[in-house]
């Protein structure tokens, strides 16, 4: 008996999303850890001086060019890795696990974030970007909380949304507040799937109040919308373990490569 063929998915799924979204990480780091800070000596210069060297030197000028561009294609991982947080929270069967997973990746990659980003270990200065995800996972355990709609659990959920915020700011979490509002925003239409990509492209290009550089990141929305709901067969440790060998990597690089 012939078996009947099942048609095959289109789009990308979950680990092909996370592959992009990663991409836009390297490259973003690689613009900031070896461009801007190895190559023009970011913080270590007056902002005249290097005025100075753009106006004296095509090189410099090229390299600035190219760390700005870097970063504005940086921006684009955020939309991605927020909806990655939110399908998570949607498919999990134990938020508890997948909570502890997101802060051992946080905690684990703040010692190779600032080594890349400022070529020490211990620096103060800012946290990477992962915790900005774990404090989205609480807000979104308390969104489920209070889930019910009601005028009280409106406030509730806009002063929920406020103090993450607040909190990201006073953390001093690099790419915090784009990413606390993205989260918000596609966790709101996480059943609007219509309306999902156009919304959260708008969100995005309003993190420009963070950083002029988020006008780029609605971008990352364009791999948002071949997500086609499959998980992928990527390795949970090999997920979880890229973004800080990648960190390390770039540090490494820039400190004793150049």
């Amino acid at each position: 008996m012939n078996r009947i063929s099942q048609p095959k998915s289109t789009g990308i799924n979950a680990s092909f999303l996370r592959v992009w979204g990663f991409l836009f990480v390297v490259l973003g780091t690689v613009g900031s850890s070896i461009i801007m800070n190895r190559f023009l000596h970011m913080g270590q210069v007056s902002n005249l001086e290097l005025l100075e060297a753009l106006q004296s030197s095509k090189q410099t000028m090229i390299l600035a060019t190219a760390a700005l561009v870097l970063q504005a294609v940086e921006s684009c991982a955020v939309p991605i890795f927020c909806f990655l947080l939110v399908e998570g929270v949607i498919h999990t069967s134990d938020f508890q696990k997948y909570f502890l997973r997101v802060l051992g990746l946080a905690v684990l990659s703040e010692l190779p974030y600032n080594f890349a980003m400022s070529g020490k270990l211990l620096d103060t200065s800012g946290r990477n970007p992962v915790f900005a995800m774990v404090l989205c996972l609480i807000l979104l355990y308390l969104f489920k909380r209070y889930e019910k709609r009601s005028f009280v659990n409106f406030l509730l959920k806009v002063a929920f949304t406020a103090a993450a915020i607040i909190w990201v700011s006073m953390l001093k979490i690099d790419e915090g507040g784009p990413c606390v509002l993205m989260t918000v925003v596609l966790w709101l239409c996480r059943n609007k799937k219509l309306y999902r990509n156009f919304i959260g492209s708008a969100a995005a290009a309003c993190c420009c109040i963070f950083s002029p550089f988020y006008l780029a990141s609605p971008m990352g929305f364009m791999a948002v919308y071949f997500y086609n709901g499959e998980k992928g067969s990527t390795s949970r440790v090999i997920s979880y373990l890229t973004y800080p060998a990648v960190l390390l990597l770039v540090g490494l690089t820039a400190r004793f490569a150049f």
